[in-house]
C-alpha cells in the first residue's frame, strides 16, 4: 500500500512541474484569434455534418476531429499568403 500512496503523491509533483512549464512557455507563443476561431468553426461544421449523417457519439467525435484537422490545414494555408518573398532580381544578361 505504501507504494501506491507514493505513486499518487508523485503525480501531484509532475502536474505541478507541467503547469509551471506551461506557464513559463506561454508568453513566448505568438497567438492570434484566427488560430482558434478557424479550426473551431471547421470543428463545429464537421460535428454538425457528422451528426446529420449518423447521430452517434462516435460520429460526433470523428466529426470534431476531422473538422479540427481540416481547420488547421486551412489556417496553415492562409499563412502562406502572409509570407513575403523577396523579389527576384531581373536578369540583365539579355542586353
Amino acid at each position: 500500500m505504501a507504494g501506491v500512496r507514493r505513486l499518487r503523491r508523485s503525480g501531484w509533483g509532475r502536474k505541478l512541474v507541467a503547469l509551471v512549464l506551461i506557464c513559463a512557455l506561454v508568453p513566448a507563443c505568438q497567438w492570434s484569434p484566427a488560430q482558434l476561431y478557424i479550426p473551431a468553426a471547421y470543428a463545429l461544421t464537421g460535428l454538425c455534418i457528422a451528426l446529420l449523417m449518423s447521430p452517434t457519439p462516435t460520429a460526433a467525435i470523428v466529426g470534431v476531429v476531422v473538422g479540427l484537422c481540416l481547420g488547421a490545414v486551412v489556417y496553415n494555408n492562409s499563412l502562406k499568403r502572409q509570407i513575403v518573398e523577396e523579389p527576384k532580381p531581373e536578369s540583365r544578361a539579355g542586353r
